[in-house]
């Protein structure tokens, strides 16, 4: 048993970890891959094998969940060729959904496959190593890294150097095996990078002449307690960006929670024993600190969508939609081959499940916007679809209790056709509490539950949040609505929209005759006003 467990209070998943390190199955691969699934020790199985991201998932007995770590979200059209053909073999079970972590799941995997996808995933430069439950996750940047014109910082060598040392370069470091619960690393490049629901989060800010990084920690959206990150008062050099997350790390890992394991997460520990105890905590390890200079942000993030010009002389590029992330492998081929028709051949991945092509030249823009790839995928998509975020929902996860990318992009085409929103609305749905799809991040948030309809019959519903906000006044949602159950949907949104963030119903709609018990006296001014515009 490690030094930091000793005389704690354990439950059954913390024992199980410290019975046995998770990294220590793989040797185990290729015999798992030989005796099959249904062989397989279960807390080895539905435990130990997610520190190799290989998932087991009980709504698709023996087809696992397998994901990646791509630092920075920075893919090339060789390795996204390779993810494709991983996702091709399964035919109808193989899919691909972008993360809100700049990453990909590949679904339907078998396990006798897993040696070679693992061997062939290795090659082309990527990893699996602790991409999943109580380990430091993919390191997370500004997806226009290196080609961002508002660019303060290239977080791309920093995203790179945090995630070779939290893996050992990749080799599975068991100094950060054994956390609490997971553990998220976010670097920033510009104002409106907004990173601020990680765990840390380095913000670049000069101290005198001198590019270094204000520190931020404990943000945190789980099923018990959302909340954005505080500042540490902390500035630190480039180079000691993973000496201070090490030993961040380390502190919590010694001494947070291992009993109540819905009070593991980092933000529980930090509200615990207060941010300026913790500040000391730090500093006992690694000396005295230098203030922070204040980090500042811009009012509100970017929209990618479209074409925009590079840093770089007459190179340009472009942000494409990605309806809720969900890719099929025709898919992935078809975005390698236009990145590299039009583009260097890297692809960038967003928090927003989009996708970014980047180094267009000037002289084939014209060619590059008729591309078959847009009959597809939108470079700009209405307002309410741009802004959609979902988590996989209760098709393969068992935690979620609603289906989430199913409902969200059919919702999104029946609000779109009645309503015109003024710009990009960011709209998170996740399944069940525990948040993968950050609803509290939303301006309009929906948490998948259970509720009964007309008949007294329990069936799907979401509880809503309204007025997430990213930027310099973020703030969380507050919980408006419970219990709204998806026959009811599309109309709650719909009047959401419309009284709080100025929506309003497209002419042939406002055309009929209006609901005047319905919407308030001010929205409906604004519909008579716009039928009646010329």
């Amino acid at each position: 048993m490690k030094s930091y467990l000793e005389g704690k209070k354990l439950n059954k998943i913390e024992r199980n970890k410290a019975e046995k390190d998770g990294l220590l199955i793989g040797k185990e691969i290729e015999e798992f891959a030989k005796i099959g699934w249904e062989k397989m020790d279960k807390t080895d199985l539905e435990l130990r094998l997610k520190w190799y991201g290989f998932f087991w998932r009980p709504k698709t007995p023996g087809k696992f969940m397998l994901r990646l770590r791509i630092p920075n979200g920075i893919l090339t059209a060789k390795q996204l060729r390779i993810i494709a053909s991983i996702v091709a073999r399964y035919d109808e079970n193989g899919s691909c959904d972008i993360t809100t972590r700049q990453n990909l799941q590949l679904r339907g995997i078998l396990i006798n496959d897993l040696p070679e996808i693992l061997k062939r995933i290795k090659e082309s430069g990527l990893q699996t190593i602790q991409s999943g439950f109580d380990n430091p996750r993919n390191v997370t940047g500004n997806p226009l890294a290196g080609i961002d014109p508002y660019e303060i910082i290239d977080t791309r060598p920093y995203t790179l150097k945090l995630e070779k040392f939290l893996t050992n370069e990749g080799k599975g470091n068991s100094e950060f095996s054994n956390l609490p619960r997971k553990w998220n690393t976010a670097v920033a490049g510009s104002e409106d990078n907004f990173l601020l629901h990680n765990d840390i989060i380095f913000h670049p800010i000069k101290k005198g002449n001198e590019l270094g990084f204000g520190v931020w920690v404990g943000g945190i959206l789980s099923s018990q307690l959302n909340d954005y990150a505080v500042p540490l008062n902390v500035w630190i050099k480039k180079d000691e960006i993973c000496n201070l997350t090490g030993a961040i790390i380390s502190i919590w890992r010694d001494n947070g929670e291992r009993e109540k394991r819905q009070k593991g997460r980092f933000r529980y520990y930090l509200n615990e024993i207060g941010i300026l105890e913790f500040r000391n905590l730090v500093e006992l390890r690694l000396g005295p600190l230098e203030n922070d200079p204040g980090s500042s942000f811009s009012d509100k993030p970017r929209s990618i969508f479209g074409i925009h010009p590079q840093k770089q002389k007459d190179l340009y590029y472009a942000g494409i939609h990605i309806p809720v992330g969900r890719l099929s492998s025709e898919d992935l081929q078809d975005i390698a081959t236009t990145s590299i028709t039009f583009g260097s051949g890297e692809v960038r991945l967003t928090e927003d499940q989009n996708i970014i092509i980047i180094d267009i030249k000037k002289e084939k823009l014209s060619d590059f916007k008729n591309d078959n790839l847009f009959k597809k995928f939108s470079l700009n998509p209405n307002p309410i679809s741009a802004g959609t975020v979902a988590c996989t929902g209760k098709t393969y996860c068992s935690f979620a209790q609603t289906n989430t990318k199913e409902n969200a992009t059919k919702l999104a085409k029946e609000l779109e056709a009645e309503i015109e929103l003024p710009e990009e609305l960011k709209i998170h749905w996740t399944g069940c509490p525990n948040s993968c799809g950050q609803a509290y991040m939303g301006a309009v948030g929906l948490t998948g539950t259970k509720a009964k309809n007309s008949s007294g019959k329990m069936v799907d519903a979401f509880n809503i949040t309204i007025g997430g906000e990213q930027g310099a006044n973020n703030k969380i949602g507050e919980l408006k609505y419970k219990g709204v159950i998806v026959d009811d949907l599309k109309d709650r949104l719909k009047d959401i929209l419309i009284e709080t963030y100025s929506a309003k119903l497209k002419k042939e709609t406002s055309e009929e005759p209006i609901n005047f018990l319905k919407y308030p006296k001010a929205v409906i001014g604004k519909s008579i006003k716009s039928s009646q515009s010329p």
